[in-house]
């Protein structure tokens, strides 16, 4: 049987009410815990809170080895590397996605 993708799409028209962030749990959620392929599209335009909360990281595990030496751990017991995102370039999507794929 063919496995199809599944999307979520997170939309709320109130802005700070936390749909970058919970699409960033559920992603890591259905990647690390469940082993599901995810691609998050952020759709926040034209502030791009996952971008930014990822460029944020990126930037914080550069500096501190500690942080390195615990990614560097974590990818050795899951085996699996961060999830896939996207960053939209139009005005017209303004929600976040989340597809995904049983292993």
């Amino acid at each position: 049987m063919k496995k199809e993708p599944l999307f979520v799409a997170l939309s709320n028209q109130k802005g700070g009410v936390g749909k970058s962030t919970f699409t960033v749990l559920l992603a890591s959620y259905f990647h690390y815990l469940k082993g599901y392929n995810v691609l998050v599209v952020d759709c926040d335009y034209p502030q791009h809170s996952i971008s930014t909360m990822r460029n944020w990281e990126v930037g914080n595990i550069e500096k501190n080895v500690h942080l390195q030496n615990q990614l560097v751990e974590q990818f050795g017991t899951s085996g699996k590397r961060p999830y896939a995102f996207l960053k939209s370039r139009s005005w017209i999507m303004t929600l976040s996605f989340l597809t995904f794929r049983a292993p």
